[in-house]
C-alpha cells in the first residue's frame, strides 16, 4: 500500500478504511526499499507522489479526526487547507480575528479581496458579483468569504477531491441559502458558460509547481479561468510557489489577453505564519497520528510515524521542513497577484 500515489480522489474514506489504509502502509515498511520521505527535512520528490492520493489522505483525515483544541483550549475543525500568512501591516489592520485557530487561512482568503481595483468593481456592482473558486478544498475559505467579506455574493467553490467537497456540502453550504453552491469537478473542464463570472479566486492551489515553467496542465488551469471570465472581470490569486515559476506564468497570462494589475510578495509574512502557528501545527500533528493504531505496530510502527509526521509537517511548510526552507532562502516565494480580462 503506497498511500503517495495509490488512493483515488473520487473516494472519501472511512475511519475504518483509513485505519486499515495505514496499518497496510505501515506493514509493507519492511518491503519499501525507496525511502520517499526525507527523515530530516520531510521532503518528498515531485515524481514520487500524486497530488490526488495525497488529497484524497487528507482530507478524509481532517472529517474523520474532527474537532481538536489548539494550544489555546479552542475547539476548532481542520478545515483551511493552507499556509496563509500575516496581514501585511502595509495593508492596514487586519480583518481577522487574532484568537481564531485558522487566523492564517482566513487572512490568505481576506488578502485576495484587498486590492482597491478589485474593491472598486465589487462595490459598482453593490456586492452582487459571481464568484468561481479553482481547487477550493473543503470549501472554509469560500465560506469566510461569503459571512465576512462579500455578504451579496455568490460563489462556487469547486474541487476535484470527491471528499473535500462533500465537507463543503456538510459543514458551510446549508447556512448560506443556496449563495455558495460547491462542486465536484476538474478546474480545466468547468461546466460554466463563457464570459459568465465576475471573479476566479485561485489560493493555493495544487499548480504551478514546476520551477522556472508554466506547464501544459498550468496553462490549462489558466486557459478555463480565462474563458468563463467576463471581459473586466478579475483573476485574483495567492500562492506559494517556486520564485523561478511567477514569471512564466505572468508572461502565459498576458499572451491569453490577461492585463497584471497588481503583484504583492507577502513571502516574509508567510514564514512568520508558520513560525506563529508551529503550537496549533505541532498538537494536531500529533493528535491525528495518536489517533491511528497501525503507528503502535512494534518497530515498523515508530518509523513509519516518523515519515507521517515529517511529511505532514513539510506539507504545512513547518519551520523546519523543506517546504519552510524554500521560503526562507527564496526558492520559493508566496505572492498574492491581480489579473483582469482585457
Amino acid at each position: 500500500m503506497d498511500i503517495f500515489t495509490s488512493l483515488n480522489e473520487q473516494t472519501t474514506y472511512s475511519s475504518t478504511q483509513l485505519q486499515l489504509i495505514l496499518a497496510a502502509w505501515v506493514l509493507t515498511s519492511p518491503f519499501d526499499k525507496s525511502n520517499k520521505v526525507s527523515l530530516e527535512t520531510g521532503d518528498v520528490v515531485e515524481d514520487d507522489y500524486d497530488k490526488r492520493s495525497i488529497y484524497a489522505l487528507l482530507y478524509s483525515i481532517y472529517r474523520t479526526v474532527g474537532q481538536v483544541k489548539d494550544e489555546h483550549g479552542e475547539l476548532y475543525e481542520f478545515t483551511f487547507n493552507t499556509w496563509g500568512y500575516s496581514w501585511p501591516s502595509a495593508w492596514g489592520e487586519s480583518p481577522i480575528n487574532a484568537s481564531e485557530p485558522q487566523k492564517f487561512g482566513q487572512t490568505a482568503y481576506s488578502g485576495l479581496f484587498h486590492f482597491s481595483d478589485l474593491k472598486s468593481y465589487i462595490n459598482e456592482r453593490d456586492g452582487k458579483v459571481k464568484i468561481v473558486e479553482m481547487g477550493c478544498g473543503t470549501g472554509a475559505g469560500a465560506n469566510h468569504i461569503c459571512h465576512n467579506i462579500l455578504p451579496n455574493c455568490t460563489y462556487q467553490p469547486v474541487d476535484m477531491q470527491s471528499a473535500a467537497i462533500e465537507s463543503c456540502q456538510r459543514m458551510f453550504a446549508p447556512a448560506l441559502d443556496g449563495r455558495l453552491a460547491p462542486l465536484h469537478a476538474d478546474c480545466t473542464k468547468l461546466p460554466m458558460d463563457d464570459e459568465s463570472i465576475d471573479i476566479v479566486v485561485v489560493n493555493e492551489t495544487h499548480v504551478t509547481e514546476m520551477p522556472g515553467v508554466c506547464g501544459t496542465e498550468d496553462q490549462e488551469f489558466f486557459n478555463s479561468a480565462r474563458r468563463i471570465l467576463k471581459k473586466g472581470g478579475y483573476l485574483t490569486w495567492g500562492n506559494a510557489i517556486p520564485d523561478a515559476t511567477w514569471q512564466p506564468c505572468f508572461d502565459y497570462l498576458k499572451s491569453i489577453g490577461m492585463r497584471k494589475v497588481e503583484e504583492c510578495d507577502v513571502t516574509k509574512e508567510a514564514i512568520k505564519a508558520r513560525e506563529d502557528d508551529l503550537p496549533r501545527v505541532n498538537i494536531y500533528s500529533d493528535h491525528v497520528l495518536d489517533k491511528f493504531w497501525g503507528f503502535s505496530i512494534p518497530i515498523w510502527g515508530k518509523k513509519r510515524r516518523k515519515e507521517a509526521e515529517l511529511a505532514l509537517k513539510n506539507f504545512y511548510r513547518h519551520p523546519g521542513t523543506n517546504l519552510y526552507n524554500d521560503m526562507v532562502d527564496g526558492t520559493d516565494s508566496y505572492k498574492v497577484v491581480l489579473f483582469q480580462k482585457l
